[in-house]
């Protein structure tokens, strides 16, 4: 027994030339199916009503979307002018404190002095003296 050997090129070429004779065969089959299908003028308004229902459809539930939309963007731009109300408040809330912060800061620093300026000297204790009085009372 021979070995044959196979040709790669020599197998295409043969597979061409089946497609090529299928091709035919396969064009008279699928004619028929691909052939246009004609209306009366009665089924072609019956088509195009059903279509205008369905569209009408579509757009009074697009016009009702619409609606919808437009009515949360007023209550969306509302908001926001309230938030944005809210900020200036906030901010000047804010610039208020802080204002009111160094204040008190300031106050406690001259809190601070005016202790220091109250509290006695070391002069001016009472014991110191009172002490002072009896050494120079017994000499």
């Amino acid at each position: 027994m021979k070995m044959m050997k196979l040709n790669p090129q020599k197998i295409f070429y043969e597979s061409l030339q089946r497609v090529n004779k299928m091709k035919y065969i396969w064009i008279l089959l699928l004619t028929p199916l691909l052939a246009q299908t004609t209306f009366t003028e009665a089924e072609a308004l019956e088509m195009i009503k059903a279509r205008d229902a369905q569209w009408e459809g579509k757009l009074a539930k697009a016009d009702s979307l619409i609606e919808s939309q437009k009515v949360t963007i007023a209550d969306s731009e509302k908001l926001i002018l309230e938030l944005e109300e809210y900020s200036k408040i906030e901010s000047v809330l804010s610039e208020a404190k802080s204002k009111q912060i160094t204040l008190l800061k300031e106050r406690d620093k001259t809190n601070e002095e005016l202790i220091k300026t109250l509290q006695p000297k070391w002069y001016e204790n009472q014991y110191l003296w009172l002490g002072i009085g009896f050494i120079l009372g017994k000499i």
